[in-house]
Protein backbone atom coordinates (compact mmCIF):
# COMPACT_ATOMS: atom_id res chain seq x y z
CA UNK A 1 0.00 0.00 0.00
CA UNK A 2 1.29 3.62 -1.27
CA UNK A 3 0.85 6.26 1.84
CA UNK A 4 0.42 9.41 0.24
CA UNK A 5 2.52 12.53 1.43
CA UNK A 6 -0.13 14.30 3.12
CA UNK A 7 1.91 17.49 4.83
CA UNK A 8 3.63 17.73 1.46
CA UNK A 9 1.43 21.00 0.64
CA UNK A 10 2.15 22.41 3.98
CA UNK A 11 5.93 21.54 3.19
CA UNK A 12 5.48 23.35 0.19
CA UNK A 13 3.67 26.40 1.16
CA UNK A 14 5.89 26.59 4.13
CA UNK A 15 9.36 26.38 2.43
CA UNK A 16 7.92 28.91 -0.91
CA UNK A 17 5.81 31.37 1.45
CA UNK A 18 9.09 32.11 3.62
CA UNK A 19 10.14 34.47 1.18
CA UNK A 20 7.92 36.38 1.22
CA UNK A 21 7.32 36.32 4.93
CA UNK A 22 6.39 40.08 6.54
CA UNK A 23 6.80 41.70 10.02
CA UNK A 24 4.79 44.78 11.37
CA UNK A 25 6.62 47.45 12.34
CA UNK A 26 4.10 49.00 15.11
CA UNK A 27 5.22 48.01 18.61
CA UNK A 28 3.70 43.95 18.81
CA UNK A 29 4.77 42.54 15.93
CA UNK A 30 4.10 39.56 13.44
CA UNK A 31 6.21 37.28 11.29
CA UNK A 32 4.25 34.78 8.66
CA UNK A 33 5.53 31.67 8.27
CA UNK A 34 2.82 30.29 6.15
CA UNK A 35 -0.59 32.04 4.27
CA UNK A 36 -2.57 31.43 7.33
CA UNK A 37 0.29 30.91 10.66
CA UNK A 38 1.64 33.87 12.16
CA UNK A 39 3.44 34.42 15.34
CA UNK A 40 3.11 37.45 17.31
CA UNK A 41 5.55 39.28 19.68
CA UNK A 42 6.48 42.28 20.82
CA UNK A 43 10.04 44.03 19.96
CA UNK A 44 11.00 44.43 23.43
CA UNK A 45 10.95 40.67 23.78
CA UNK A 46 13.71 40.54 21.12
CA UNK A 47 15.95 43.00 23.46
CA UNK A 48 15.89 40.17 26.68
CA UNK A 49 17.25 36.62 26.50
CA UNK A 50 14.21 35.20 28.05
CA UNK A 51 11.62 37.40 25.76
CA UNK A 52 14.33 35.67 22.72
CA UNK A 53 13.33 32.47 23.68
CA UNK A 54 9.73 33.11 24.11
CA UNK A 55 9.69 34.70 20.43
CA UNK A 56 11.97 31.61 19.55
CA UNK A 57 9.80 28.94 21.53
CA UNK A 58 6.20 30.15 19.43
CA UNK A 59 8.01 30.00 16.25
CA UNK A 60 9.51 26.65 16.48
CA UNK A 61 6.10 25.37 17.43
CA UNK A 62 4.62 27.38 14.75
CA UNK A 63 7.43 25.81 12.60
CA UNK A 64 6.46 22.44 13.79
CA UNK A 65 2.88 23.20 13.07
CA UNK A 66 2.93 24.35 9.59
CA UNK A 67 5.07 21.51 8.29
CA UNK A 68 3.17 18.72 9.67
CA UNK A 69 5.45 17.21 12.45
CA UNK A 70 2.70 17.60 15.29
CA UNK A 71 0.13 16.21 13.06
CA UNK A 72 0.26 13.14 13.60
CA UNK A 73 1.85 9.45 12.58
CA UNK A 74 4.58 10.35 9.60
CA UNK A 75 6.29 7.42 8.20
CA UNK A 76 10.29 7.90 8.57
CA UNK A 77 10.51 9.38 4.81
CA UNK A 78 7.65 12.00 5.88
CA UNK A 79 9.42 12.79 9.27
CA UNK A 80 12.97 13.33 7.57
CA UNK A 81 11.13 15.55 4.80
CA UNK A 82 9.23 17.78 7.65
CA UNK A 83 12.02 18.29 9.45
CA UNK A 84 13.63 19.53 7.26
CA UNK A 85 10.86 21.92 6.32
CA UNK A 86 10.69 22.98 10.56
CA UNK A 87 14.78 23.69 10.26
CA UNK A 88 13.76 25.68 6.87
CA UNK A 89 11.31 27.52 8.47
CA UNK A 90 12.58 28.32 11.45
CA UNK A 91 15.79 29.62 9.55
CA UNK A 92 14.23 31.71 7.71
CA UNK A 93 12.25 33.45 10.00
CA UNK A 94 14.90 34.06 12.29
CA UNK A 95 16.56 35.85 9.60
CA UNK A 96 14.05 37.42 8.55
CA UNK A 97 13.45 38.57 12.16
CA UNK A 98 16.96 39.63 11.94
CA UNK A 99 17.62 40.54 15.80
CA UNK A 100 21.09 39.63 17.38
CA UNK A 101 20.25 37.83 20.47
CA UNK A 102 17.39 35.69 18.28
CA UNK A 103 20.35 34.94 15.89
CA UNK A 104 22.42 33.43 18.42
CA UNK A 105 20.12 31.70 20.32
CA UNK A 106 19.31 29.70 16.87
CA UNK A 107 22.74 29.65 15.88
CA UNK A 108 23.94 27.96 19.30
CA UNK A 109 22.69 25.31 21.74
CA UNK A 110 19.24 27.45 21.51
CA UNK A 111 17.90 24.72 19.47
CA UNK A 112 16.85 22.94 21.87
CA UNK A 113 14.26 25.70 23.63
CA UNK A 114 10.92 24.81 23.05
Amino acid sequence: MTRKLKYFPAIAIAAFALAAATARADATQSIELAPKISVDYAAEDLETQKGVENVYRKLRKASRRVCGIDGGFLNLSEKTLAQKCVDDTLASAVKKIDRPLLTALHDGSGRKVG
